[in-house]
């Protein structure tokens, strides 16, 4: 009879361990990547007034050398207008300079990216992508994959599929399967990239999403940790709202020439966002591309939008 019962305090007991268990919202773990954007990569000499398009290479090739510098790095993430124009010729050589990272990498589409009347368009892109990165291996401008148990991955297309604009948009059935995405995802930390910030850094009515209201309706569903990775306003901003982490990340090409670096540690209940600021060694074009914008400090942002740590309480379902 005392056997009985020891067992039946003992089965009670690991009950009890696996009810608290599988109480946590989500599993542990760290996870390390680089968020690189507006290269705005160029085979052309001349600069425009906010971008170095002539220095463009030795910009990316000093950013690639800082990143195979550091230590543990899971993948690499491109978000968007890697190059200037949409030419072959460019997309080619941009690809050839990444492949020299010795980590993985993929890619956001910009709005500079591709075109609608050219060769360029989202579908060569996509294939040429494919066929330069041994590591890209999917068919559409926007997927998802799970780098690691406890993180989820989507790439969203927000760029425009007709006409010139600066403006982002996601077609209603990509939004359909991004709710699909996040509704398979409740136990992950989610990691969104798109090239167009939701949450801006500035305010630019025509270089914003278009279809905003849709986007925040279909995030408005989850409390999971997340967290929005953007380029294209050339500008370092950082704003949490919620559950939720809007980065606005600078240009590559432009004042203040940096990228990030950002770890993500699934800690029981919490989520950790840690975020390093990575700035060109190339101090003498920092300096030029500095006097060629006006309003550095906007892109610069301020020192909480560069180097900080952000904690999420994860909540239950």
């Amino acid at each position: 009879m005392k056997k009985l019962l020891k067992d039946c305090c003992f089965i009670l007991f690991v009950v009890i361990v696996m009810l608290f268990i599988s109480d946590l919202p989500s599993f542990s773990g760290t996870i390390k990547f680089i968020q690189l954007s507006d290269i705005h990569y160029s085979l052309v000499r001349e600069d425009t007034s906010y971008k170095l398009l002539s220095k463009t290479r030795p910009l990316l090739q000093d950013a690639i050398e800082q990143i195979n510098n550091q230590n543990n790095i899971e993948f690499v993430m491109i978000t968007g207008d890697g190059i200037d124009k949409p030419v072959k010729d460019s997309l080619y050589s941009l690809t050839d300079e990444l492949n020299t990272l010795k980590y993985q990498w993929y890619y956001v589409l910009g709005n500079h990216d591709t075109t609608t009347d050219g060769y360029l368009n989202k579908t060569n892109f996509v294939k040429i992508l494919k066929e330069k990165n041994p590591n890209f291996k999917f068919d559409l401008p926007y997927y998802t994959f799970k780098p690691k148990k406890g993180f989820r991955v989507i790439v969203l297309d927000g760029a425009k599929n007709k006409g010139i604009s600066s403006n982002g948009i996601i077609p209603e059935e990509q939004l359909q399967w991004f709710d699909e995405i996040l509704s398979k995802s409740k136990n992950d930390t989610v990691l969104i990239f798109i090239h167009f910030p939701l949450v801006t850094p500035y305010d630019s009515k025509n270089h914003e999403i278009l279809n905003a209201k849709e986007f925040k309706a279909v995030l408005s569903k989850y409390n999971m940790p997340i967290a929005i990775f953007s380029g294209h306003y050339h500008a370092a901003k950082i704003t949490k709202y919620g559950n939720i982490i809007h980065v606005s990340s600078p240009a590559l090409a432009g004042y203040p020439n940096a990228f990030r670096m950002i770890e993500v540690t699934n800690k029981g209940k919490q989520t950790v966002f840690k975020f390093d600021f990575l700035e060109t060694n190339l101090k003498d074009l920092q300096a030029k591309t500095k006097i060629m914008t006006l309003g550095g400090a906007i892109y610069y942002g301020k020192p909480k939008d560069r180097d900080t740590v952000i904690t999420i309480e994860k909540k239950k379902y």
